[in-house]
């Protein structure tokens, strides 16, 4: 899902990891909230913060902020950080689970895996418009399928987004979402034992993080056969 798609949203959740590109994920979220009819200039119940690196004093900003009652209907907190601390991310769960009633987080970041688990698991990750997001499932999905479809030229220039993205953001996880799906989907094909290998093998190396993305991946643009799914 998209931060867009959110103005269209009935009842929004109390958190979110807008992911893709923190710098531009602070802009989206207040067009959204325009969107929704919430007036973001001068108003008390937004609030933008920004950090390179959040700490845990950073938090305890956050957290006197989000004890506030909202003035009106709701109060909306939009923090960008590129990198946090555990013990950061850790005070931000506890301001999360603790925040009051009617305050909603934005929390804009580059990449889902750059925020710890339990962050993760108390928020809903959405994509800037230009992001490359393979990590939702049913992106995942759709981008296998559009993968074992495409011409060995467009494999390749798919290749080339996706390790663009993970020399951008060093986060591996939307690209072992992928491999898992492309597994997946060639063994409902009755893809022959080599492919099967291959895949394996590719799911093997994504998990060691000096290993070639662009390689593997181009090994597979090579070797996989070409379906319809």
């Amino acid at each position: 899902m998209k931060v867009s798609e959110l103005a269209h949203t009935k009842e929004m959740h109390h958190a979110y990891l807008v992911v893709g590109n923190a710098g531009k994920g602070a802009s989206e979220v207040l067009a959204m909230l325009e969107t929704r009819g919430v007036k973001t200039a001068g108003n008390p119940d937004v609030l933008v913060l920004s950090f390179t690196e959040l700490s845990v004093d950073n938090a305890r900003e956050i957290s006197s902020y989000a004890s506030l009652k909202p003035l009106k209907d709701w109060k909306y907190l939009i923090v960008t950080f590129s990198r946090a601390t555990t013990e950061a991310q850790n005070a931000l769960l506890k301001v999360v689970e603790e925040a009051t009633g009617n305050t909603i987080f934005f929390f804009s970041i580059d990449a889902l895996g750059h925020v710890l688990p339990t962050l993760q698991s108390r928020a809903v990750a959405v994509s800037v418009s230009d992001a490359h997001m393979l990590s939702d499932d049913e992106d995942a999905k759709k981008e296998a399928r559009e993968f074992l479809s495409a011409t060995f030229e467009e494999r390749l220039k798919m290749v080339e987004k996706i390790a663009g993205y993970i020399t951008k953001t060093q986060d591996r996880t939307p690209v072992r979402a992928f491999a898992k799906e492309l597994l997946e989907q060639v063994h409902t094909k009755g893809a022959s034992p080599q492919a099967l290998r291959d895949l394996l093998d590719a799911q093997g190396y994504m998990r060691q993080q000096g290993s070639s993305v662009k390689a593997v991946l181009g090994h597979l643009a090579v070797t996989l056969p070409r379906t319809r799914i």
